[in-house]
């Protein structure tokens, strides 16, 4: 007889007042802002540090994930998979969704996104996908759950809400 066994997140959010921060399982964390993540990406375009922005996400992604995994046991690949996805959205930064996830490529889907979401908000459709953080986050994800190290993937997305798109779409690769 099959067995169902539900994935759950667990997480722990705690505030210190005197630094006015918040942290989730222990990760200082900005909690949800679209229009911050946005400006921030807006800033990182207009002073040409994308890869800085995204290498930095992926740095801080990678090591939350592997830390998580880690201290909860997590070894199935459709467990990690499920709480990588939960983790997004749980950081406010959107809705993903993984129709698959191999050791050399992937293809994930990015349902609601709330970077893009702000940016239409605030300055309307864009010619070009800035979702860097997300990109970011998918690397880290395959990464967490492949045991690969950081820009171990490259993620590029081919479809984009900011440019008129439903859903944004990022095929994944293993460089």
């Amino acid at each position: 007889m099959a067995e169902f066994k539900e994935t759950t997140l667990l997480l722990q959010h705690r505030f210190d007042p005197k630094a006015k921060q918040h942290y989730l399982n222990n990760n200082l964390s900005v909690l949800h802002c679209h229009h911050y993540l946005t400006l921030y990406t807006q800033l990182a375009l207009d002073a040409g540090e994308t890869k800085l922005l995204a290498d930095t996400a992926e740095d801080v992604f990678l090591e939350m994930l592997q830390n998580y995994f880690g201290q909860h046991a997590v070894t199935e690949l459709s467990e990690k998979i499920e709480l990588g996805c939960q983790y997004f959205a749980a950081m406010g930064l959107g809705k993903l969704a993984v129709d698959y996830l191999g050791e050399f490529a992937g293809k994930v889907r990015m349902e609601k996104s709330h970077v893009d979401e702000g940016w239409i908000k605030k300055w309307g459709a864009f010619d070009a996908p800035v979702n860097y953080v997300g990109r970011a986050y998918i690397s880290a994800l395959f990464s967490a759950v492949m045991g690969a190290g950081r820009g171990a993937y490259s993620v590029n997305e081919v479809e984009s809400i900011v440019m008129g798109a439903s859903q944004s779409v990022f095929n994944v690769t293993r460089d």
